[in-house]
């Protein structure tokens, strides 16, 4: 069934559980009950952002599909989200729509693939998202619906469907949801939103086609390059040539980090470079196959292509010395956009 099948049917159920079954049934859910997109709370997310309906938010360029206000609020009601958190989730929706992130291969491979939600940014504090203890998991309304909203859009908009066009071999528990907020307060750097370019109060969305996070126990003390160094160990189990990086950094190291006087480049460089190794090294870790190492053998591969594809933020918990590693897929490059409010 069609995104707009959904518009033009939504008002017919007066009983709970009937609408839940028949979204059920119609494969539009994530498998979990959803609130009904009855006329008056898609309106009352409509009227918070200031849009109407046919507002055009993005356009997917492979399947020529055109992503409205009225599509985007029905799967955040659906998705059991506040008026106030519509903005968060259109910003993210325009930056899915955009070509560099790819979003029809993402939502057709076997990989997995998750769209991830990061925020930064005042806003993000003042609709109460989670950047603190247990930013990735559950328990905080705004994260999850957020979250659960674009993935929804995924299935509803885009019709990738599990066992359908969405071919994941494994899939994981982020196709639910996967979104949180950077931890600004425990940063000694301007917010990501910030280095990326944008003005001192903006607050910024940035989606990334997400596999799942890889913890990462730091150990070597308070000395950056030597705690780094385990990360830089375990990114290489990600593999050579991944497209983009997120590492998520807990308070505890961002003290020490604070300290010595790193900055997020000096990190994101340092890593680039841990990560990389001959062509035949990689070879013998069985990630790139013989032949292709035999043709250069010591060719130096690493994880990313540069420094600017590692995307570094502060979150989590205060108690805990932490990394977390989020690799992005293969033919998709992360897209930030301004969550745009109407004050």
């Amino acid at each position: 069934m069609t995104q707009s099948e959904i518009t033009s049917r939504r008002f017919q159920f007066d009983d709970w559980d009937a609408a839940q079954e028949h979204y059920l049934d119609a494969g539009m859910t994530d498998g979990l009950p959803i609130i009904p997109p009855t006329e008056q709370r898609v309106r009352a997310m409509l009227d918070h952002a200031g849009l109407a309906p046919g507002d055009v938010i993005g356009v997917e360029s492979i399947r020529q599909k055109r992503m409205t206000a009225e599509k985007v609020a029905i799967n955040a009601v659906m998705a059991g989200c506040k008026p106030e958190y519509l903005p968060v989730v259109v910003a993210a929706a325009a930056a899915v729509c955009e070509p560099l992130f790819n979003l029809h291969a993402s939502s057709t491979s076997t990989n997995g693939i998750a769209i991830l939600v990061l925020v930064s940014g005042p806003y993000a504090n003042e609709i109460g998202m989670n950047a603190r203890t247990g930013m990735m998991g559950n328990g905080n309304r705004a994260n999850a619906t957020i979250g659960r909203a674009i993935n929804l859009l995924k299935t509803n908009f885009y019709g990738s469907t599990a066992q359908d066009m969405d071919q994941s071999t494994l899939g994981y528990p982020g196709k639910y949801s996967f979104c949180f907020a950077e931890n600004v307060e425990v940063s000694p750097w301007p917010s990501l939103a910030v280095s990326k370019g944008f003005h001192a109060d903006a607050t910024t969305v940035t989606t990334f086609a997400a596999n799942s996070p890889l913890q990462v126990s730091a150990h070597g003390g308070k000395d950056p390059e030597d705690f780094f160094s385990g990360s830089a160990h375990a990114m290489q189990g990600l593999g050579p040539s991944i497209s983009e990086v997120l590492v998520v950094i807990s308070p505890e190291l961002m003290s020490y980090i604070s300290e010595a006087g790193w900055s997020r480049e000096r990190i994101a460089e340092f890593l680039c470079t841990k990560t990389q190794a001959p062509a035949k090294q990689w070879a013998a870790w069985h990630r790139i196959d013989q032949a292709v190492a035999l043709q250069n053998p010591d060719a130096t591969l690493g994880c990313v292509q540069e420094p600017g594809r590692i995307t570094v933020v502060p979150g989590g918990g205060a108690a805990g010395a932490f990394t977390a590693l989020i690799a992005s897929w293969a033919s998709s490059r992360s897209v930030t956009k301004e969550v745009q409010l109407r004050r």
